[in-house]
């Protein structure tokens, strides 16, 4: 089985990282937590993952997406997590968050973030 990572959503919700894709919960059961691709529902992407009930184990995944994953995307949503992690829980100037967050982010991701140039 492929290796994952958990994270959150903006709104704070569990997310599953792994290859490239990004899952949210779709149900839970006493032993299991079944997965949905997050794009299930604009893509009608039918990608799946089952994961023990403490998301320590992945015991299923559907490889079944009408999409491409995309690596740097994740990265992304990590780097972006971090950010608001630090955020909310470090008394820095904005802009040492940020830059303690660039630390071992790709060149490809570095190009797809926004400018800070305007951030305060």
């Amino acid at each position: 089985m492929s290796t994952f990572t958990l994270s959150t959503t903006q709104k704070n919700k569990p997310l599953l990282l792994s290859k490239g894709f990004s899952y949210t919960i779709d149900k839970t059961t006493n032993d299991r937590t079944y997965w949905k691709c997050e794009d299930a529902r604009n893509l009608k992407c039918k990608g799946r993952v089952h994961t023990n009930n403490i998301n320590t184990i992945l015991l299923h995944e559907n490889d079944n997406h009408n999409h491409n994953g995309s690596a740097v995307s994740t990265e992304i949503r990590l780097f972006e997590e971090k950010v608001r992690d630090r955020a909310m829980n470090c008394n820095e100037a904005t802009q040492t968050v940020i830059d303690n967050c660039l630390v071992n982010l790709s060149d490809n991701a570095i190009a797809r973030l926004p400018n800070f140039k305007h951030v305060n």
